[in-house]
């Protein structure tokens, strides 16, 4: 019998807590989904996604100051707009007014646990970025940091 989606995330969640050093914590919640906390205090979110099954992986990348918002937000679409460059990584808010939200989907067809962890570092790396960007949003635009998918340094977007 072919395991259900929830049941092989379990079993890659199992996997790979022990394989990755960084990781604190790992919580299951009910729905079920699961909180991975690592030492830096990254905390993505795992659901779990059918048709296809897939992992859905998220983080919290805080809110953007009201007078910063249009340029944040022009460059957050921006960056939407290159899905092929970026690995279909997405960032979208979380509500009116709510905190900006990252989010990707992790195929399971043929996923292995050394395929997650690679998945989970450039995830990690992309929203590290992104959050360093968002928390220095109220500096100049020149001053902000380059961004994954948006070139090398000097590469910015702005409005």
């Amino acid at each position: 019998m072919t395991p259900t989606t929830i049941e092989q995330i379990q079993q890659l969640v199992q996997e790979i807590g022990p394989n990755m050093p960084e990781i604190d914590a790992i919580v299951q919640t009910e729905e079920p989904s699961w909180a991975i906390q690592f030492s830096d205090e990254t905390i993505l979110i795992f659901d779990a996604a059918d048709d296809p099954s897939r992992i859905v992986i998220s983080a919290e990348l805080g809110s953007v100051d009201d007078t910063k918002q249009g340029i944040v937000y022009e460059t957050l679409l921006c960056y939407n707009m290159m899905w092929r460059t970026s690995g279909g990584v997405r960032i979208g808010l979380a509500g009116p007014q709510g905190a900006l939200i990252i989010s990707a989907d992790v195929h399971l067809a043929n996923l292995t646990q050394h395929d997650l962890q690679q998945e989970i570092e450039r995830f990690l790396d992309i929203t590290r970025s992104w959050a360093k960007y968002i928390a220095q949003s109220d500096k100049d635009a020149q001053a902000l940091p380059p961004l994954p998918g948006m070139g090398g340094t000097g590469s910015y977007l702005s409005a």
